[in-house]
């Protein structure tokens, strides 16, 4: 393992391009960027109200401030911050396609957009109680969290909410490849879920996972953290394998070709002793 930054305050967003890896520190406010090879970190953006989870482009960085509800972007590079979407209920997750960035309302039960350069915000679907959010450019897919929790997708433009899922305890991180939405169940006894994006019945990944947060998929395995672990199994199902033991509150996880990274400093694991971010190859 390679610690690629470390003494970070609750590291809460994670993502990764061809060159560097991307996070958001929550407690400190800040947007930072390091090199995937290890070497100095970067602040993009410094004064940030609680951002969470974040994207990037071939050209920008996403992000959203859960305390003042902004949709805000960065260049890469560095630069000024820009808001692209303001009066937002706390936003939370955050996807993004070519053309437009999708969130979470985890106030306001809501999942809205706008496109890149900030134009009109637009309700995507309400009535639920959503923690993160995942698109294929076609639909947005979101995990309700509500009082009967289910798995759910609507058209990037709005309409029809379709059930994907029923019958789920507390899904959280949710992520999607060309075929199938995976997510995790945010409890004691977790599980790791996949199912078809047109629906039909879900297939447990993993079962018994302590506390399962986040989660990605390549096009052999997905990869989820939970309180103490970062872990592993085959799509489709398999035996799942613990890629990293004894690790402080992972919570974000992402992959590329080669690697495996996440953020050790989990705000729901109370733990924010090892604020780092760590890369695994292979993966």
């Amino acid at each position: 393992m390679m610690v690629l930054a470390s003494a970070q305050d609750e590291p809460a967003g994670l993502a990764v391009d061809g060159t560097s890896v991307y996070w958001s520190n929550a407690s400190r406010g800040t947007v930072m960027k390091v090199p995937t090879g290890g070497g100095p970190s970067t602040q993009l953006a410094s004064g940030q109200a609680n951002p969470s989870s974040i994207a990037v482009d071939a050209a920008n960085v996403y992000w959203a401030n859960f305390n003042t509800g902004t949709v805000m972007k960065v260049p890469l590079a560095g630069g000024s911050p820009v808001a692209i979407a303001s009066g937002q209920a706390g936003p939370a997750g955050i996807a993004i396609d070519v053309t437009n960035v999708y969130w979470a309302n985890g106030n306001g039960s809501s999942v809205a957009s706008t496109d890149k350069f900030g134009g009109m915000v637009t309700t995507i679907a309400s009535g639920m109680s959503a923690i993160a959010v995942a698109t294929d450019g076609i639909n947005v897919y979101w995990g309700n969290k509500s009082a009967n929790p289910t798995v759910d997708k609507t058209p990037v433009a709005g309409g029809p909410t379709t059930v994907l899922a029923m019958g789920q305890s507390l899904p959280w991180g949710i992520t999607v490849d060309a075929t199938s939405v995976y997510w995790v169940n945010y409890v004691s006894a977790g599980t790791v879920m996949q199912a078809p994006l047109t629906g039909g019945p879900a297939t447990t990944l993993a079962s018994g996972q302590n506390f399962p947060v986040a989660i990605a998929v390549d096009a052999t395995s997905a990869y989820w953290t939970t309180r103490t672990t970062v872990m592993k199994t085959p799509i489709g199902g398999g035996a799942p394998v613990t890629l990293a033991s004894g690790q402080s509150g992972p919570v974000k996880v992402v992959v590329d070709a080669t690697s495996v990274y996440w953020t050790n400093g989990d705000a729901l694991a109370n733990n924010f002793a090892d604020g780092s971010v760590v890369k695994l190859t292979p993966k």
